[in-house]
């Protein structure tokens, strides 16, 4: 199972799929590949392709875009719905909530910058977006598809501690 991969507090049950294993073996593809079409990933994950649409629209997931547009995902943008889906129907938040922890992320922890890239950067003078929506970001990530980030990459599993953590200060 993919999630199987990931924190199992994020990716529940509910949220898991199990990849068929082809008859013949296929060309390995690397998890950050491009290899799926809106409407294969929307199957996959169990949303419509309006719902992947309106993640993209509200910063929760970038997908891979062609020169004409077409969507393409990873294996990486499954685990990141599913986890966002998680993060809705279990954890009760909602898409607003799921933004405002996102842009909380200490980007700079995640990906080490300089004292003078910070006090130059947006994302790390004011936290109210993701640094992957803003458009004047450090000189480090200018030329950088924000993708490729580990930033990007390690969000969904950020959100997530930072709620569990949260949670639990709010129990004792």
């Amino acid at each position: 199972m993919l999630c199987v991969l990931f924190d199992a507090n994020i990716c529940s049950s509910k949220y898991r799929f199990e990849m068929k294993q082809p008859k013949t073996p296929p060309k390995v593809a690397n998890f950050e590949d491009p290899i799926l079409s809106i409407g294969v990933m929307a199957e996959k994950v169990g949303v419509s392709p309006e719902t992947l649409r309106l993640y993209e629209r509200e910063g929760l997931l970038l997908p891979k875009k062609s020169a004409k547009g077409t969507r393409s995902y990873s294996l990486h943008d499954v685990v990141r719905v599913l986890c966002i889906r998680s993060l809705i129907h279990e954890r009760k938040m909602n898409i607003a909530g799921i933004k405002h922890l996102l842009a909380l992320i200490p980007c700079w922890d995640i990906k080490p910058c300089s004292e003078n890239e910070r006090q130059n950067c947006p994302a790390y003078l004011n936290n109210i977006q993701v640094c992957w929506e803003l458009e004047n970001t450090g000189t480090d990530c200018k030329n950088f598809d924000c993708r490729d980030c580990e930033v990007y990459k390690q969000a969904c599993d950020e959100v997530g501690d930072m709620k569990s953590k949260y949670l639990m200060t709010v129990k004792k």
